[in-house]
């Protein structure tokens, strides 16, 4: 599929109750050369410049029907693509599907080590991460606030996938301190119609101004963000309330400083084929080494593999 049949979407807003009918199935991929032309756009990052990094990704027991919300199937997958086959036990990278069966997968990236968190990180863990990615939701209390604080405050990174931006009602406010975003009111399965709204932004050079995903939206921010410290990099446009014919952008990516840390915070994530759309994956990678200190572009050699295409 072309870029332009992509990307020229008329998106349709459905209630909860009537999406829940409609079989969700992933969206057409996008073909290799298309998904190249982008990254060919971003500067190249010599290998002598990579510093040792170390990647926590953080986990929880599965807790959606099929192809959603496979936090273990996540970490399993993610583990191997980011540190390759010497790291992981995994033999494919895509988690929607069959094995695309891309040889390069087994290489990971350069220096790059990943442990996996189970529920929430050890003392341990929190001392020598420099990025943790988070695809679960994450049961706050006083402890892990405080812990979580100082990780940031020292200047680590944080990146909340999905349900991970969403807390119990009762942390909303103490989340968006950390997160930038606190927590939502509402929320949509079916097709997205993402618009970048920072097209400037590192993370986001070379993306069309939309991109099309079949996925869940969050919506609106609760507490409403600050847009003096949340900068956010892209939009989808959604009811305002469910019996309201009126839309209004509401924020799906974003960053955030606390401290000396940042934070990338990526609400789409819901689907297993997400995880392996190239456009998706690019966000992602991008966000997860933007948010470590590290050039956004240090992860773009893996957006292909193992990725769903067109050809």
């Amino acid at each position: 599929m072309n870029v332009t049949l992509r990307l020229v979407f008329s998106i349709t807003l459905f209630s909860t109750t009537a999406l829940s009918a409609v079989a969700a199935e992933p969206p057409e991929a996008p073909g290799r050369g298309e998904i190249e032309a982008i990254l060919a756009k971003a500067p190249k990052v010599e290998a002598k410049e990579l510093k040792q990094l170390n990647i926590v990704l953080l986990a929880d027991v599965k807790d959606h029907g099929e192809n959603e919300h496979d936090y273990p199937l996540w970490q399993k997958r993610w583990e191997l693509l980011l540190a390759g086959s010497g790291q992981s036990g995994e033999k494919q990278a895509n988690m929607f599907g069959p094995a695309v069966g891309d040889a390069d997968v087994s290489k990971g990236a350069a220096n790059v080590t990943v442990t996996t968190a189970w529920h929430w990180l050890s003392e341990e863990q929190f001392a020598e991460a420099d990025v943790i990615v988070a695809f679960c939701y994450l049961r706050w209390n006083e402890e892990r606030f405080e812990q979580m604080r100082k990780y940031l405050e020292k200047g680590g990174g944080l990146v909340p996938v999905h349900p991970a931006s969403w807390p119990d009602s009762k942390h909303f406010v103490k989340a968006a301190e950390l997160l930038g975003v606190g927590g939502y009111k509402l929320f949509r399965h079916g097709p997205m119609n993402m618009k970048i709204t920072e097209p400037e932004h590192p993370i986001c050079l070379g993306l069309a101004t939309s991109i099309h995903f079949y996925d869940e939206t969050y919506w609106p921010p609760v507490p409403g963000i600050d847009t003096q410290k949340v900068r956010v990099l892209a939009t989808s446009d959604e009811k305002v309330n469910k019996d309201s014919d009126k839309i209004a952008p509401q924020p799906v990516l974003w960053t955030y400083e606390y401290g000396k840390g940042r934070i990338f915070g990526c609400q789409p994530g819901h689907y297993t084929w997400t995880f392996d759309d190239p456009y998706f994956r690019i966000l992602l990678l991008r966000g997860t080494a933007w948010a470590a200190g590290e050039s956004p572009y240090r992860f773009d050699e893996l957006v292909l593999r193992d990725a769903r295409l067109a050809d």
